[in-house]
């Protein structure tokens, strides 16, 4: 699927073709890929699926057959945050009743960890989007989504840390995410960079990924600290794509080249949404106990 134009003045060189929105599609119509060079995504090793930074990294299945990461916080554990296009439709779907600034799958979505494991999936609905305003749309710097879910889905969690505005990180990049050729197994891409910040709004990274990990979280794990960046959001790339396989096939190639990839910062109204819901998560917690 052909992604949105991403407004900044600084990427407007890229954008001859932009390939963007990870997330699966039933019947999906594009090739999308975005891994540079050696493909770096790893399963989670036990040391890493002991940090509740990973550990609260699920899946978004919705209605439309789709799906998307997610990540889970807050001091009730009911408050999952994604990328703007998990809750709404940023293009029309000829042929699918799927129209551009429409809420996905009719506002049905779940969250559901450790889906390899057969975890239970919990309810969730939409508490504020960036896309839901139609002159966002074509906004990759709105691109975020805050999901509500109906019950807590672990008894404790973690509250994630986070970086306002975003910013470069002196530790190492980590990217858990699902993506469409394991769908549900966690990997991880621990290699990765910020390539760039722009305007504190955008962070261009290379970790890799393929669809379904839209809405993944890009920490920042600086010694015992592990920091929420942005949220992943969409790719570029400007080559022709070579890919031998079949979309939607495990056999598929790792050999894309020259790709970057974006993630949205907290900032703006998405960090006033954020604080807002994470204080009515609190005040939950404190009714249920």
């Amino acid at each position: 699927m052909f992604g949105r134009v991403i407004v900044q003045n600084k990427l407007s060189v890229f954008t001859a073709l932009l390939l963007g929105g990870w997330l699966v599609m039933p019947g999906g119509d594009g090739a999308q890929a975005y891994v540079m060079g050696q493909d770096d995504r790893q399963v989670a090793n036990d040391e890493e699926a002991r940090l509740p930074e990973v550990a609260q990294t699920g899946i978004i299945e919705i209605q439309d057959g789709g799906y998307v990461t997610g990540i889970l916080t807050g001091d009730n554990c009911d408050v999952v945050i994604s990328a703007g296009h998990a809750a709404y439709y940023w293009r029309d779907y000829p042929g699918k009743d799927q129209h551009k600034g429409t809420l996905r799958g009719g506002g049905n979505f779940l969250f559901r960890l450790q889906p390899a494991q057969h975890g239970r999936g919990y309810a969730m609905t939409l508490v504020k989007s960036g896309l839901e305003h139609t002159a966002n749309l074509a906004d990759d710097r709105q691109d975020w989504s805050l999901f509500r879910l109906s019950e807590p889905a672990l008894p404790d969690c973690k509250q994630i840390a986070y970086i306002r505005g975003g910013g470069y990180c002196s530790g190492q990049i980590l990217m858990p995410a699902y993506h469409f050729d394991r769908r549900d197994t966690l990997m991880v891409d621990r290699s990765c960079t910020i390539k760039d910040v722009i305007n504190h709004e955008i962070l261009v990274h290379d970790c890799d990924s393929k669809d379904g990990s839209s809405g993944a979280p890009l920490f920042c794990r600086d010694q015992a600290a592990v920091t929420l960046l942005g949220i992943n959001i969409s790719g570029i790339t400007r080559k022709k794509l070579v890919d031998p396989g079949e979309y939607g096939k495990e056999s598929r190639q790792f050999n894309y080249r020259n790709h970057k990839n974006f993630a949205v910062t907290i900032h703006g109204e998405f960090l006033q949404v954020l604080e807002a819901e994470l204080q009515a998560s609190a005040r939950r917690k404190l009714q249920r106990q």
